[in-house]
């Protein structure tokens, strides 16, 4: 007998049939479907894996390299840009940097006592205009009354030692010429008197002979009588004058050089000075020019050696410029060199380079470079602040060119300074190009490095462009 299970089983019903294509092709779809995920998988793995790679060979280039800007049309449209080429030019050309006015040092003097004392009278104030040799202040010293008494001494020594002199000369005179001439005369009487004897004939020779003997030898008594600077007593007397004058001399010039007043005759009138106060000298001006600095008052006390004030001829004033690292071996010694400042109004002072500190200012960068020029009414002050343009073209420089971009293109973000070249090929798209600056010159920069001739530059609307740099910076921050 038959088991009935196992003929239904194999023996499957028509249904059962018609369901096996149909789960053959479902699982056939869900492999397919399976494949395909994992296919689109891997190739995001690597794309994200070269993306990756990208940015890490980006990361070895210098910052700024490939940077790009992109505006849409309608951004485009709205933000007006305007373009400029980048123009080669002959090198050299002007250099624009910032600068001061400062006091020619070299033209600024200070007045100084030399003695100490009490100031007594100030005749000035700060501004005045002064002459050279006008009075400034006068000071009471007792350094200088003690001089005058010492002038007055050593003019009364003098003075006994000139009357001792003609008194020695005169007695000596009296005593040894007046014998020594009696002597002469009686030898000369004797001489004529034999002569005329010997003419007669009732002479002898041996008698002309000893008279002629006794005339010389009274002659030369006479004359070494007459000659006073042989006697030791005058000689003295003279020793004595001459000491006592160089000791006056001595005393009146050092009086001189503290500023005292000393009278220009040998002998000073001291009959006076009882009436009138010795102490007081007067403290002048050494130069013609602005009072600058006045640092007493009356009746303060000072030390020698102590200004009191100061005094600057302001015909010509220095400008310190301040000139960056990369700029200063473009200068020279007589460069010329233009100054303009809101106190001129549009009258420019030219001038020329006289000094170049060789000792840079190590925060700012900067070389100070002097320039001196002259200051016509006196309209540049002390402290001003003035624009400096240096005429730095060469004839080595003209034979070189330079690039140069307006001022309007030059944009900076944090220490970066960069510009906007526009790309030709694609209408709205920027590269951004980190740039090196030299000089300015007529709202031109030179650019020493980052462009090429003939690129053409963002010179308006650059502001749109950075905002969109930024905008984008942030955007892959996160």
């Amino acid at each position: 007998m038959r088991n009935p299970m196992k003929n239904e089983m194999k023996a499957p019903s028509p249904e059962t049939k018609s369901l096996r294509p149909q789960t053959a092709l479902l699982v056939a779809g869900i492999l397919i479907l399976t494949a395909l995920f994992l296919s689109a998988c891997g190739g995001a793995k690597k794309e994200e894996a070269a993306k990756a790679e990208a940015g890490e060979k980006a990361g070895e280039h210098k910052e700024g390299e490939g940077e790009e800007v992109s505006l849409s049309p309608e951004a485009l449209a709205a933000a007006k840009l305007e373009f400029a080429e980048v123009a080669a030019r002959a090198g050299g050309g002007l250099l624009r940097v910032t600068g001061s006015v400062e006091v020619n040092q070299q033209q600024t003097q200070q007045a100084t006592p030399l003695v100490s004392g009490r100031i007594e009278r100030v005749y000035v104030a700060l501004g005045d205009r002064v002459r050279t040799g006008q009075p400034l202040a006068v000071i009471a010293s007792p350094q200088i009354a003690q001089m005058h008494g010492k002038l007055h001494e050593a003019e009364t020594k003098l003075a006994l030692a000139e009357r001792n002199l003609k008194r020695v000369e005169q007695a000596e005179n009296r005593a040894a010429v007046l014998s020594a001439k009696a002597k002469l005369d009686e030898a000369e009487a004797a001489l004529k008197r034999t002569r005329r004897l010997i003419e007669v004939g009732a002479g002898a020779g041996k008698d002309l002979v000893a008279a002629e003997t006794t005339y010389r030898t009274a002659k030369a008594e006479y004359d070494f009588q007459s000659n006073i600077a042989l006697n030791k007593e005058i000689q003295e007397a003279r020793a004595d004058v001459e000491t006592d004058r160089v000791d006056v001399a001595h005393i009146r010039d050092e009086m001189k050089s503290l500023g005292a007043p000393v009278s220009s005759e040998e002998h000073s009138e001291h009959g006076d000075d009882h009436k009138r106060d010795t102490s007081l000298i007067v403290l002048r001006a050494p130069i013609s020019g602005t009072v600058t600095e006045r640092l007493v008052n009356a009746g303060a006390g000072i030390e020698p050696g102590k200004p009191l004030f100061t005094i600057a001829n302001l015909s010509t004033v220095w400008v310190i410029a301040n000139v960056p690292e990369a700029q200063v071996s473009r200068l020279r010694i007589s460069t010329a060199a233009r100054v303009s400042a809101a106190a001129l109004g549009g009258d420019a002072r030219s001038g020329r380079i006289t000094y170049i500190d060789p000792q840079l200012n190590e925060e700012t960068r900067t070389a100070k470079v002097r320039v001196e020029l002259a200051n016509a009414g006196e309209r540049l002050k002390g402290g001003m602040f003035v624009e400096v343009e240096f005429q730095t073209g060469t004839a080595e420089a003209a034979t070189d060119e330079e690039l140069f971009v307006p001022e309007t293109a030059i944009q900076r973000i944090g220490n970066r300074t960069i510009v906007f070249v526009a790309d030709e090929n694609e209408p709205g798209h920027f590269k951004v190009r980190e740039v090196e600056l030299g000089g300015e010159s007529s709202g031109y920069r030179a650019v020493t490095g980052g462009l090429k001739a003939g690129e053409r530059v963002v010179t308006k609307g650059g502001f749109t462009l950075k905002s969109q740099m930024q905008k984008g910076e942030l955007g892959e921050e996160h």
